[in-house]
């Protein structure tokens, strides 16, 4: 597994076999076992270069997670500590991760240096048994009941417009007046075809259209602010917007329980202390975030 993940990576037996400081044939021999065993093709050998097969992309992300914690295990043993050790996968929506990932990461890296983590920024829901992360943050309602869940913050989604745009269309007073304005919908939500409200003590859809739809927060937020259409997001996108007056909002009446941000990860007898201690360490620094933003 050794071998084939250094040729996955590098594309190369020799720089593999550089890397593991054996020989070419060594690798070569490993790799032959290893798809003699599997009963597959992991790799495409011409004269030129070394390519995975999709099987062989397939199966190196497991290989991958399951060295990384192989490592973790056996440090842990040797050194009878639970030191956080190894790599981390974790997948984030892209607003969120750009406004408060890079500060608490950071901070992390700084207190356990023998951690790696590799982030991926993209509102896509990525699916983590399938595409091999560790950890993913997700806001909202939760569908998928097969991973767990740990509560990391709250905050507040609200509807918002400039006060260019609320002077000269009027500001919704109720839900269904949402029918005569340009509404900005965020696409994963409900296709941007329908935003929820509380109202008569349940939950509600409102129906919405309007010019403009996208699948990133930050766009929308722009565009709001510019005076085009009212939007609905959460205050961690609109947030300074807000206290600088580019925004005001609407319809507080009216507005869900608390917007969630969640950890969630797969089922596991024993959650790695790589990743139990990122998680603690994200949960205290977003909430100090948020309490900076409490205003809103």
């Amino acid at each position: 597994m050794q071998a084939f993940e250094a040729v996955g990576q590098t594309g190369s037996f020799a720089e593999a076999a550089r890397r593991l400081n054996i020989t070419n044939s060594v690798v070569s021999k490993r790799i032959k076992d290893l798809e003699e065993f599997l009963n597959a093709q992991l790799f495409i050998r011409t004269t030129r270069k070394v390519t995975l097969t999709d099987t062989g992309y397939s199966y190196l992300e497991y290989v991958r997670k399951f060295l990384d914690e192989l490592e973790e295990v056996e440090t842990r043993i040797r050194d009878n500590t639970e030191t956080p050790i190894g790599t981390i996968r974790l997948a984030a929506p892209l607003s969120f991760g750009m406004q408060f990932l890079g500060p608490a990461i950071s901070s992390y890296l700084a207190q356990y240096p023998e951690v790696k983590i590799k982030t991926y920024l993209s509102d896509r829901q990525v699916n983590l048994v399938d595409e091999g992360y560790d950890l993913a943050i997700r806001t909202g309602q939760l569908t998928d009941s097969s991973l767990i869940a740990k509560k990391m913050v709250s905050c507040r989604r609200v509807v918002c417009a400039s006060p260019r745009y609320f002077n000269e269309f009027g500001k919704p007073e109720n839900p269904n007046d949402l029918k005569s304005h340009n509404c900005m919908s965020y696409l994963n939500l409900a296709e941007g075809k329908a935003w929820p409200f509380w109202e008569g003590g349940r939950k509600k859809w409102q129906t919405v259209s309007g010019s403009f739809a996208s699948d990133n927060g930050d766009l929308l937020h722009e565009a709001a602010v510019a005076g085009c259409g009212v939007t609905f997001l959460p205050t961690f996108i609109m947030g300074e917007s807000l206290k600088a007056g580019k925004l005001e909002t609407a319809l507080e009446d009216f507005e869900e329980d608390q917007f969630n941000v969640y950890a969630v990860y797969q089922h596991t007898r024993h959650l790695s202390s790589k990743v139990r201690t990122l998680i603690d360490h994200l949960t205290a620094h977003l909430r100090s975030a948020m309490d900076d933003n409490s205003t809103v």
